[in-house]
């Protein structure tokens, strides 16, 4: 069997979060695992025409435990940082239950692949080719660079998130929301890992609707979810640098004039669709109506966290929703999706092909025909992936288009966000989720990184010819 050293860099990233997920599987499926709640289930597999009337499962459990699918769901969702729930977090689970989550949420946003990259390329004193490759994919820098980062890297996000957490916790318990110190504490450390690893996941059966009105929570987890999603490049490269833009990198200005550009839009229109909604913001005064705006723009890219009730929005808020959820946050982060930069380059692109330029410059720098090539690549990827997943969720269940095309960008952005028919879904189309969920999460990556270290060497050249377009 070849060591892990010695894979190419799509299996590399692979093994090691298929690993993550099948051992949270069984911890989950473990009766430590469970609360004494009692939820309905039924064993359909396949409900093309009907709604069922409870959780569809499938697969052995041990006494007390979770069945299989539930488990192997909750633990593909909280690996790959997307916030997909069949069952509800604070009741389903224990306190171990919520641990397990919690661990494997930390494992699979600042963690599961980039160890495997750190591991590779610390384990060996020359990197191979593969092992720069992933690196420079990744993190925009060298192996030994990464090695020497490692450090800054994971102290500065656990200092960070513990100093988030104890301010979350101390607010929880002295607004009234918790029951105890403990639970304060608890719950306080939970949201702020899932919101710097945009997970989406929360111990409340409505999410974070019960804090629509308080402005400390739900400002401080947007900051950490803009912060998580980032990426680790551009804390590098703000940490050396400081705000001094001339000595940023071309990926470091797309992503802070990415982010900023993303979240004023989602925030300007989705507060102008649901201004009225008497279901969402219309009932709110006006300073609680921007506030959520704000948060609804924020929590698409790529958390997954409501304050309102997302099944309750108007069709073409779900529209622009589904937009933000795709395009995801930062390379090399906590975020999903195709990513920011990969957004930007391709509409610079199409932009300097209209324009007939020669070279596409985007702040300052020129873009590489390489970068123009990979940046289509993940897109069309993603385009193609969401007009099968929406096609197929169609035929699996009862739901329109609206809903499945939601469910899919949720799970292939890996936000979370859900129209509310994840728990309706049968067992099949449970995994064709889980699926897109571990796609949305590794596949941009394996691909990048196939595609960086893609060398053929060519005998020959074909003659050129060009057909005609459009």
């Amino acid at each position: 069997m070849a060591r892990i050293s010695e894979f190419n860099p799509g299996r590399k990233i692979s093994a090691a979060f298929l690993i993550t997920i099948l051992v949270g599987t069984v911890l989950l499926m473990l009766p430590a695992s469970r609360s004494g709640t009692v939820v309905a289930t039924t064993f359909d597999v396949v409900a093309p025409h009907a709604i069922p009337t409870g959780v569809p499962v499938f697969g052995p459990a041990f006494a007390g435990g979770a069945p299989l699918s539930i488990a192997l769901f909750t633990a593909a969702s909280a690996t790959s940082v997307t916030g997909l729930i069949v069952v509800d977090t604070g009741s389903y689970w224990s306190a171990f239950g919520q641990a397990v989550i919690f661990l494997l949420i930390e494992l699979g946003g600042i963690g599961t692949m980039t160890m495997v990259t750190l591991f590779a390329s610390a384990l060996r004193k020359r990197a191979t080719f593969e092992d720069r490759a992933i690196a420079k994919v990744w993190f925009g820098l060298t192996p030994r660079e990464v090695r020497h980062s490692v450090g800054q890297i994971v102290a500065a996000s656990l200092l960070l998130q513990l100093g988030f957490a104890f301010l979350n916790s101390l607010y929880l318990w002295f607004s009234g929301h918790a029951t105890s110190p403990l639970q304060a504490l608890a719950h306080g450390v939970f949201l702020t890992g899932s919101a710097f690893n945009n997970a989406g996941f929360a111990p409340y059966q409505d999410s974070l609707m019960s804090f629509s009105t308080e402005p400390f929570l739900l400002l401080s987890l947007g900051v950490l979810i803009v912060i998580g999603g980032l990426g680790f490049p551009v804390w590098l490269m703000l940490y050396r640098n400081g705000w001094h833009w001339w000595k940023w990198g071309m990926t470091t200005r797309i992503m802070l004039l990415g982010t900023l550009a993303a979240i004023v839009f989602g925030w300007v229109a989705i507060t102008i669709l649901e201004w009225h909604n008497p279901h969402t913001f219309g009932a709110m005064p006006v300073s609680q109506r921007f506030l959520n705006g704000l948060f609804c723009s924020v929590s698409p890219r790529t958390a997954g966290f409501n304050s309102v009730d997302i099944s309750q929005q108007y069709p073409e808020t779900w529209l622009i929703t589904d937009g933000l959820m795709l395009i995801g946050g930062g390379p090399a982060g906590t975020a999903g999706g195709l990513k920011i930069t990969t957004a930007i380059v391709v509409m610079a692109t199409l932009w300097g092909e209209i324009r007939g330029a020669h070279a596409i410059n985007i702040l300052g720098w020129r873009l590489a025909r390489s970068a123009q090539r990979q940046a289509l690549a993940v897109l069309s990827l993603f385009f193609g992936l969401v007009a099968v997943g929406s096609f197929l969720l169609m035929l699996f269940t009862p739901f329109n288009l609206n809903q499945c095309l939601f469910e899919i960008c949720s799970a292939l952005g890996t936000v979370g966000l859900s129209t509310g028919i994840t728990p309706l879904l049968p067992v099949a189309a449970q995994f064709m989720v889980i699926i897109f969920m571990i796609l949305g999460r590794i596949g941009p990556l394996t691909l990048a990184a196939a595609l960086a270290t893609r060398r053929r060497p060519v005998a020959y050249e074909l003659p050129r010819d060009h057909p005609l377009i459009g």
